[in-house]
Protein backbone atom coordinates (compact mmCIF):
# COMPACT_ATOMS: atom_id res chain seq x y z
CA UNK A 1 0.00 0.00 0.00
CA UNK A 2 1.34 3.39 -0.99
CA UNK A 3 1.98 5.68 1.95
CA UNK A 4 0.22 9.03 2.01
CA UNK A 5 2.40 12.04 1.31
CA UNK A 6 3.29 13.96 4.50
CA UNK A 7 1.29 17.14 5.01
CA UNK A 8 2.52 20.47 6.23
CA UNK A 9 1.38 21.96 9.52
CA UNK A 10 -0.73 24.51 7.65
CA UNK A 11 -2.49 21.77 5.70
CA UNK A 12 -3.11 19.68 8.79
CA UNK A 13 -4.45 22.63 10.79
CA UNK A 14 -6.67 23.72 7.89
CA UNK A 15 -8.04 20.20 7.44
CA UNK A 16 -8.62 19.83 11.19
CA UNK A 17 -10.40 23.16 11.67
CA UNK A 18 -12.56 22.73 8.54
CA UNK A 19 -13.65 19.31 9.80
CA UNK A 20 -14.40 20.79 13.21
CA UNK A 21 -16.35 23.66 11.67
CA UNK A 22 -18.40 21.31 9.46
CA UNK A 23 -19.11 19.03 12.45
CA UNK A 24 -20.37 22.03 14.44
CA UNK A 25 -22.62 23.08 11.55
CA UNK A 26 -24.04 19.57 11.26
CA UNK A 27 -24.80 19.53 14.99
CA UNK A 28 -26.48 22.94 14.71
CA UNK A 29 -28.61 21.77 11.77
CA UNK A 30 -29.62 18.56 13.54
CA UNK A 31 -30.51 20.57 16.63
CA UNK A 32 -32.57 22.94 14.44
CA UNK A 33 -34.50 20.02 12.91
CA UNK A 34 -35.21 18.52 16.33
CA UNK A 35 -36.30 21.83 17.85
CA UNK A 36 -38.41 22.81 14.81
CA UNK A 37 -40.11 19.40 14.70
CA UNK A 38 -40.95 19.72 18.39
CA UNK A 39 -42.27 23.21 17.73
CA UNK A 40 -44.55 21.99 14.90
CA UNK A 41 -45.87 19.19 17.08
CA UNK A 42 -46.48 21.60 19.97
CA UNK A 43 -48.27 24.17 17.81
CA UNK A 44 -50.44 21.53 16.10
CA UNK A 45 -51.40 19.98 19.42
CA UNK A 46 -52.22 23.39 20.85
CA UNK A 47 -54.45 24.33 17.90
CA UNK A 48 -56.24 20.96 17.96
CA UNK A 49 -56.88 21.27 21.70
CA UNK A 50 -58.42 24.71 21.13
CA UNK A 51 -60.77 23.26 18.50
CA UNK A 52 -61.72 20.30 20.69
CA UNK A 53 -62.27 22.52 23.71
CA UNK A 54 -64.52 24.83 21.73
CA UNK A 55 -66.62 21.88 20.56
CA UNK A 56 -66.74 20.34 24.05
CA UNK A 57 -67.99 23.61 25.53
CA UNK A 58 -71.05 23.56 23.25
CA UNK A 59 -72.02 19.88 23.20
CA UNK A 60 -75.78 19.36 22.80
CA UNK A 61 -77.45 16.55 20.93
CA UNK A 62 -80.22 18.91 19.87
CA UNK A 63 -77.94 21.02 17.63
CA UNK A 64 -77.67 20.56 13.92
CA UNK A 65 -73.91 19.99 13.96
CA UNK A 66 -73.57 19.57 10.21
CA UNK A 67 -73.92 23.32 9.82
CA UNK A 68 -71.89 24.27 12.88
CA UNK A 69 -68.69 22.20 12.63
CA UNK A 70 -67.06 24.37 9.94
CA UNK A 71 -67.24 27.34 12.28
CA UNK A 72 -64.74 25.68 14.65
CA UNK A 73 -62.06 25.22 11.98
CA UNK A 74 -59.44 27.62 10.63
CA UNK A 75 -59.73 28.96 7.10
CA UNK A 76 -57.91 26.00 5.51
CA UNK A 77 -59.77 23.87 2.97
CA UNK A 78 -58.23 20.60 4.10
CA UNK A 79 -58.92 20.87 7.87
CA UNK A 80 -61.57 18.42 8.99
CA UNK A 81 -63.65 17.56 12.04
CA UNK A 82 -66.23 14.88 12.84
CA UNK A 83 -68.59 14.59 15.76
CA UNK A 84 -70.37 11.37 16.73
CA UNK A 85 -73.37 11.77 19.08
CA UNK A 86 -74.38 9.30 21.81
CA UNK A 87 -77.12 8.04 19.43
CA UNK A 88 -74.44 6.98 16.93
CA UNK A 89 -75.05 9.70 14.39
CA UNK A 90 -71.88 11.23 12.85
CA UNK A 91 -71.61 14.80 11.59
CA UNK A 92 -68.87 15.93 9.18
CA UNK A 93 -67.40 19.31 8.39
CA UNK A 94 -67.05 20.28 4.74
CA UNK A 95 -65.04 17.61 2.87
CA UNK A 96 -64.32 15.84 6.20
CA UNK A 97 -65.77 12.56 4.94
CA UNK A 98 -63.27 12.35 2.08
CA UNK A 99 -60.42 13.64 4.24
CA UNK A 100 -60.90 11.02 6.95
CA UNK A 101 -61.37 8.35 4.30
CA UNK A 102 -57.89 9.11 2.95
CA UNK A 103 -56.43 9.46 6.46
CA UNK A 104 -57.75 6.08 7.61
CA UNK A 105 -56.12 4.43 4.61
CA UNK A 106 -52.63 5.76 5.53
CA UNK A 107 -50.14 4.72 8.14
CA UNK A 108 -50.12 6.84 11.26
CA UNK A 109 -47.01 8.08 13.05
CA UNK A 110 -48.33 8.79 16.52
CA UNK A 111 -50.58 11.81 15.91
CA UNK A 112 -49.20 12.58 12.45
CA UNK A 113 -50.26 11.18 9.09
CA UNK A 114 -49.39 11.96 5.49
CA UNK A 115 -52.46 11.74 3.29
CA UNK A 116 -53.42 13.08 -0.12
CA UNK A 117 -50.23 15.19 -0.36
CA UNK A 118 -50.99 16.86 2.98
CA UNK A 119 -49.69 16.40 6.50
CA UNK A 120 -52.29 16.20 9.24
CA UNK A 121 -52.25 16.29 13.01
CA UNK A 122 -54.95 14.09 14.52
CA UNK A 123 -56.77 14.60 17.82
CA UNK A 124 -59.43 12.29 19.28
CA UNK A 125 -61.46 12.96 22.47
CA UNK A 126 -64.71 11.89 24.11
CA UNK A 127 -67.10 13.70 26.43
CA UNK A 128 -70.57 12.69 27.58
CA UNK A 129 -70.54 9.91 25.00
CA UNK A 130 -69.79 12.43 22.27
CA UNK A 131 -66.74 11.48 20.16
CA UNK A 132 -64.72 14.28 18.54
CA UNK A 133 -62.16 13.69 15.76
CA UNK A 134 -60.04 16.59 14.49
CA UNK A 135 -57.56 16.55 11.59
CA UNK A 136 -55.56 19.79 11.26
CA UNK A 137 -53.52 20.53 8.15
CA UNK A 138 -49.99 21.57 9.17
CA UNK A 139 -48.51 21.93 5.68
CA UNK A 140 -47.69 25.59 6.21
CA UNK A 141 -45.65 24.89 9.33
CA UNK A 142 -43.71 22.14 7.57
CA UNK A 143 -43.14 24.27 4.50
CA UNK A 144 -41.86 27.09 6.70
CA UNK A 145 -39.45 24.76 8.52
CA UNK A 146 -38.26 23.24 5.25
CA UNK A 147 -37.70 26.68 3.76
CA UNK A 148 -35.73 27.78 6.82
CA UNK A 149 -33.70 24.55 6.77
CA UNK A 150 -32.82 24.94 3.08
CA UNK A 151 -31.85 28.55 3.75
CA UNK A 152 -29.61 27.35 6.58
CA UNK A 153 -27.98 24.78 4.31
CA UNK A 154 -27.20 27.45 1.73
CA UNK A 155 -25.81 29.74 4.44
CA UNK A 156 -23.78 26.83 5.85
CA UNK A 157 -22.32 26.03 2.43
CA UNK A 158 -21.40 29.67 1.90
CA UNK A 159 -19.87 29.82 5.39
CA UNK A 160 -17.75 26.74 4.67
CA UNK A 161 -16.52 28.13 1.35
CA UNK A 162 -15.67 31.48 2.96
CA UNK A 163 -14.09 29.90 6.04
CA UNK A 164 -11.61 27.67 4.15
CA UNK A 165 -9.30 30.51 2.98
CA UNK A 166 -9.69 32.29 6.33
CA UNK A 167 -8.84 29.12 8.28
CA UNK A 168 -5.93 28.45 5.94
CA UNK A 169 -4.62 31.97 6.50
CA UNK A 170 -4.91 31.61 10.29
CA UNK A 171 -3.29 28.16 10.14
CA UNK A 172 -0.41 29.59 8.13
CA UNK A 173 0.00 32.33 10.73
CA UNK A 174 0.00 29.81 13.61
CA UNK A 175 2.44 27.51 11.83
CA UNK A 176 4.80 30.32 10.76
CA UNK A 177 7.05 29.93 13.85
CA UNK A 178 7.52 26.24 12.99
CA UNK A 179 8.33 27.10 9.37
CA UNK A 180 10.80 29.73 10.55
CA UNK A 181 12.44 27.22 12.89
CA UNK A 182 12.69 24.66 10.09
CA UNK A 183 14.23 27.19 7.71
CA UNK A 184 16.80 28.34 10.28
CA UNK A 185 17.68 24.75 11.19
CA UNK A 186 18.27 23.97 7.51
CA UNK A 187 20.53 27.04 7.27
CA UNK A 188 22.49 25.79 10.28
CA UNK A 189 22.85 22.37 8.65
CA UNK A 190 24.07 23.92 5.38
CA UNK A 191 26.62 26.47 6.47
CA UNK A 192 26.34 26.83 10.25
CA UNK A 193 26.03 30.58 9.82
CA UNK A 194 23.90 30.96 12.93
CA UNK A 195 24.26 29.29 16.29
CA UNK A 196 20.70 29.94 17.49
CA UNK A 197 17.18 29.98 16.10
CA UNK A 198 14.57 32.68 16.64
CA UNK A 199 12.44 32.22 19.77
CA UNK A 200 8.81 33.28 19.10
CA UNK A 201 6.62 34.77 21.83
CA UNK A 202 3.61 32.66 20.85
CA UNK A 203 2.54 29.89 21.06
CA UNK A 204 4.03 28.81 24.37
CA UNK A 205 4.89 25.25 23.28
CA UNK A 206 6.86 26.48 20.24
CA UNK A 207 8.61 29.07 22.40
CA UNK A 208 9.70 26.37 24.84
CA UNK A 209 10.73 24.09 21.97
CA UNK A 210 12.87 26.85 20.42
CA UNK A 211 14.54 27.55 23.77
CA UNK A 212 15.26 23.85 24.29
CA UNK A 213 16.69 23.58 20.78
CA UNK A 214 18.92 26.61 21.36
CA UNK A 215 20.16 25.06 24.61
CA UNK A 216 20.88 21.86 22.70
CA UNK A 217 22.77 23.82 20.02
CA UNK A 218 24.82 25.59 22.68
CA UNK A 219 25.64 22.29 24.35
CA UNK A 220 26.51 20.68 21.02
CA UNK A 221 28.72 23.59 19.94
CA UNK A 222 30.61 23.48 23.23
CA UNK A 223 30.99 19.71 22.91
CA UNK A 224 32.28 20.07 19.35
CA UNK A 225 34.74 22.75 20.44
CA UNK A 226 35.95 20.52 23.27
CA UNK A 227 36.34 17.57 20.94
CA UNK A 228 38.17 19.65 18.34
CA UNK A 229 40.49 20.98 21.02
CA UNK A 230 40.89 17.47 22.38
CA UNK A 231 41.81 16.04 18.98
CA UNK A 232 44.22 18.89 18.38
CA UNK A 233 45.87 18.49 21.79
CA UNK A 234 45.96 14.68 21.58
CA UNK A 235 47.57 14.73 18.15
CA UNK A 236 50.11 17.26 19.39
CA UNK A 237 50.88 15.22 22.50
CA UNK A 238 51.24 12.01 20.48
CA UNK A 239 53.47 13.56 17.82
CA UNK A 240 56.33 14.20 20.26
CA UNK A 241 56.86 10.62 21.50
CA UNK A 242 56.19 9.18 18.04
CA UNK A 243 58.76 11.53 16.49
CA UNK A 244 61.27 10.61 19.21
CA UNK A 245 60.70 6.87 18.74
CA UNK A 246 61.01 7.10 14.95
CA UNK A 247 64.13 9.23 15.31
CA UNK A 248 65.88 6.63 17.47
CA UNK A 249 64.69 3.78 15.22
CA UNK A 250 66.26 5.57 12.22
CA UNK A 251 69.38 6.25 14.27
CA UNK A 252 69.77 2.53 15.02
CA UNK A 253 69.19 1.65 11.37
CA UNK A 254 71.84 4.08 10.12
CA UNK A 255 74.55 3.71 12.77
CA UNK A 256 73.68 0.58 14.73
CA UNK A 257 76.21 -1.61 12.97
CA UNK A 258 79.06 0.87 13.08
CA UNK A 259 78.32 2.19 16.60
CA UNK A 260 76.64 -0.57 18.60
CA UNK A 261 77.06 1.45 21.82
CA UNK A 262 74.15 3.75 20.80
CA UNK A 263 71.66 0.88 20.64
CA UNK A 264 71.10 0.46 24.43
CA UNK A 265 70.62 4.21 24.91
CA UNK A 266 68.18 4.44 22.01
CA UNK A 267 66.24 1.41 23.22
CA UNK A 268 65.98 2.94 26.68
CA UNK A 269 64.68 6.17 25.16
CA UNK A 270 62.21 4.25 22.98
CA UNK A 271 61.04 2.36 26.07
CA UNK A 272 60.46 5.60 28.00
CA UNK A 273 58.58 7.28 25.16
CA UNK A 274 56.47 4.20 24.44
CA UNK A 275 55.47 4.01 28.10
CA UNK A 276 54.56 7.68 27.93
CA UNK A 277 52.39 6.94 24.88
CA UNK A 278 50.86 3.96 26.65
CA UNK A 279 49.90 6.14 29.63
CA UNK A 280 48.43 8.78 27.35
CA UNK A 281 46.38 6.24 25.38
CA UNK A 282 45.16 4.59 28.59
CA UNK A 283 44.03 7.97 29.90
CA UNK A 284 42.27 8.72 26.62
CA UNK A 285 40.49 5.38 26.81
CA UNK A 286 39.55 6.05 30.43
CA UNK A 287 37.96 9.34 29.40
CA UNK A 288 35.98 7.61 26.67
CA UNK A 289 34.76 4.86 28.99
CA UNK A 290 33.52 7.13 31.79
CA UNK A 291 29.94 7.52 30.52
CA UNK A 292 29.73 3.85 29.51
CA UNK A 293 30.62 2.53 32.98
CA UNK A 294 27.08 2.25 34.36
CA UNK A 295 27.50 -0.85 36.52
CA UNK A 296 26.94 0.69 39.96
CA UNK A 297 27.44 -1.33 43.14
CA UNK A 298 27.64 -0.61 46.86
CA UNK A 299 31.40 -0.07 47.11
CA UNK A 300 33.57 0.17 50.21
CA UNK A 301 35.40 3.45 49.52
CA UNK A 302 37.82 2.95 52.43
CA UNK A 303 39.14 -0.28 50.92
CA UNK A 304 39.82 1.39 47.54
CA UNK A 305 41.62 4.34 49.18
CA UNK A 306 43.83 1.97 51.19
CA UNK A 307 44.72 0.04 48.03
CA UNK A 308 45.60 3.20 46.08
CA UNK A 309 47.67 4.74 48.87
CA UNK A 310 49.63 1.48 49.20
CA UNK A 311 50.39 1.52 45.47
CA UNK A 312 51.50 5.16 45.46
CA UNK A 313 53.44 4.79 48.71
CA UNK A 314 55.50 2.07 47.01
CA UNK A 315 56.52 4.46 44.22
CA UNK A 316 56.77 7.88 45.90
CA UNK A 317 58.76 8.68 49.09
CA UNK A 318 55.95 10.79 50.60
CA UNK A 319 54.28 10.27 53.95
CA UNK A 320 50.61 9.57 53.34
CA UNK A 321 48.28 9.96 56.32
CA UNK A 322 44.63 8.87 56.25
CA UNK A 323 41.68 9.85 58.38
CA UNK A 324 38.78 7.53 57.56
CA UNK A 325 36.18 5.31 59.19
CA UNK A 326 36.74 1.58 59.10
CA UNK A 327 34.35 1.27 56.17
CA UNK A 328 32.06 3.53 54.19
CA UNK A 329 29.84 2.25 51.39
CA UNK A 330 28.61 4.27 48.43
CA UNK A 331 26.70 3.37 45.24
CA UNK A 332 29.33 3.87 42.54
CA UNK A 333 31.30 2.03 39.89
CA UNK A 334 34.53 0.94 41.68
CA UNK A 335 36.68 1.85 38.66
CA UNK A 336 35.27 5.40 38.69
CA UNK A 337 36.16 5.98 42.34
CA UNK A 338 39.54 4.36 41.81
CA UNK A 339 40.27 6.89 39.02
CA UNK A 340 39.32 9.80 41.29
CA UNK A 341 41.50 8.66 44.20
CA UNK A 342 44.49 7.59 42.09
CA UNK A 343 44.71 10.80 40.05
CA UNK A 344 44.29 13.15 43.00
CA UNK A 345 46.75 11.33 45.28
CA UNK A 346 49.33 10.79 42.53
CA UNK A 347 49.07 14.48 41.51
CA UNK A 348 49.69 15.45 45.14
CA UNK A 349 52.81 13.27 45.14
CA UNK A 350 54.06 14.57 41.78
CA UNK A 351 53.79 18.24 42.67
CA UNK A 352 54.96 18.03 46.30
CA UNK A 353 58.52 17.94 47.68
CA UNK A 354 59.90 14.52 48.47
CA UNK A 355 59.18 13.18 51.97
CA UNK A 356 56.46 15.81 52.47
CA UNK A 357 53.11 14.89 53.99
CA UNK A 358 49.94 14.06 52.06
CA UNK A 359 46.76 13.94 54.13
CA UNK A 360 43.71 12.04 52.94
CA UNK A 361 40.33 12.13 54.65
CA UNK A 362 36.98 10.49 53.94
CA UNK A 363 33.78 11.36 55.83
CA UNK A 364 30.03 11.22 55.48
CA UNK A 365 28.45 14.56 56.27
CA UNK A 366 24.69 14.93 56.18
CA UNK A 367 23.63 13.77 52.71
CA UNK A 368 27.01 13.65 50.98
CA UNK A 369 30.37 11.89 50.92
CA UNK A 370 33.44 14.14 51.35
CA UNK A 371 36.83 12.98 50.03
CA UNK A 372 39.77 15.33 50.57
CA UNK A 373 43.43 15.28 49.51
CA UNK A 374 45.79 17.84 51.09
CA UNK A 375 49.40 18.35 49.97
CA UNK A 376 52.25 20.74 50.72
CA UNK A 377 53.33 21.24 47.13
CA UNK A 378 53.79 24.18 44.81
CA UNK A 379 50.13 25.21 44.92
CA UNK A 380 47.84 26.42 42.16
CA UNK A 381 47.19 30.04 41.26
CA UNK A 382 43.59 31.14 41.84
CA UNK A 383 43.16 32.22 38.19
CA UNK A 384 44.12 28.72 36.98
CA UNK A 385 41.91 26.63 39.28
CA UNK A 386 39.24 26.18 36.61
CA UNK A 387 41.75 25.58 33.81
CA UNK A 388 43.50 22.69 35.53
CA UNK A 389 40.51 20.45 34.75
CA UNK A 390 40.91 21.05 31.02
CA UNK A 391 42.46 18.26 29.01
CA UNK A 392 46.26 18.48 28.60
CA UNK A 393 46.45 21.70 30.60
CA UNK A 394 49.65 22.17 32.60
CA UNK A 395 49.96 25.18 34.89
CA UNK A 396 53.76 25.22 35.06
CA UNK A 397 54.82 24.60 31.46
CA UNK A 398 58.50 25.08 32.28
CA UNK A 399 58.43 22.01 34.54
CA UNK A 400 55.80 19.99 32.71
CA UNK A 401 58.39 17.93 30.82
CA UNK A 402 60.09 16.97 34.10
CA UNK A 403 56.90 15.65 35.70
CA UNK A 404 55.51 12.45 34.28
CA UNK A 405 51.91 12.49 33.16
CA UNK A 406 49.56 12.92 30.22
CA UNK A 407 47.82 16.07 31.43
CA UNK A 408 44.51 14.18 31.55
CA UNK A 409 44.40 13.15 35.20
CA UNK A 410 42.35 16.05 36.55
CA UNK A 411 40.14 16.05 33.46
CA UNK A 412 39.29 12.42 34.26
CA UNK A 413 38.59 13.33 37.90
CA UNK A 414 36.26 16.18 36.88
CA UNK A 415 34.38 13.95 34.41
CA UNK A 416 33.97 11.21 37.03
CA UNK A 417 32.68 13.66 39.65
CA UNK A 418 30.25 15.25 37.19
CA UNK A 419 28.96 11.80 36.28
CA UNK A 420 27.71 11.37 39.85
CA UNK A 421 26.39 14.95 40.08
CA UNK A 422 29.11 15.87 42.55
CA UNK A 423 31.46 18.82 42.95
CA UNK A 424 35.21 19.29 43.21
CA UNK A 425 36.76 22.35 44.84
CA UNK A 426 40.37 23.58 44.89
CA UNK A 427 41.60 25.72 47.78
CA UNK A 428 44.94 26.79 49.26
CA UNK A 429 46.61 24.87 52.06
CA UNK A 430 48.29 27.31 54.43
CA UNK A 431 51.15 28.00 54.41
CA UNK A 432 51.82 26.05 51.22
CA UNK A 433 50.08 23.48 49.08
CA UNK A 434 46.68 22.62 47.69
CA UNK A 435 43.47 21.11 49.00
CA UNK A 436 41.23 19.08 46.64
CA UNK A 437 37.74 18.41 48.06
CA UNK A 438 35.34 16.05 46.28
CA UNK A 439 31.70 15.93 47.43
CA UNK A 440 29.38 13.20 46.13
CA UNK A 441 25.63 13.37 46.93
CA UNK A 442 24.15 10.26 48.54
CA UNK A 443 20.90 10.71 46.57
CA UNK A 444 21.58 10.95 42.85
Amino acid sequence: MKKADPKSTTQQLTYLFVKLFVAILILVNVAFLIISSAYIYYQAERQSEQVVRAVKDNLDSQYDWSAMLDAYLAKQDSDAITLTTPHGKTYYSEDAHETFKYINEQRHYQNLVYSNKHIYFLKDEQKHNFKINVALNIDRLFHLIIWLFCTMLIINLAAILISIPLIRRLSHKWSRPIQTMNSEIQDIQKDGATTKITVPNQPLEIKQLAKSFNNLLTFQNKALQREQQFVSDASHELKTPIAAIRGHVNLIRRHGKDKPEIIPKSLDYIDVESKKMEGLINDLLALGRIERNTNLTQTNLVKIINEITAEIQAVYPHKIHTDMPQELFFLINPTDFRNIVHNLVENAAKYSPEHSDINISLTQKENQILFQVVDHGIGIAAKNREKIFQRFYREDTSHSSKIKGSGLGLAIVKAEVDKYHGQIKVTDNAPQGTVFTVSLPLEK
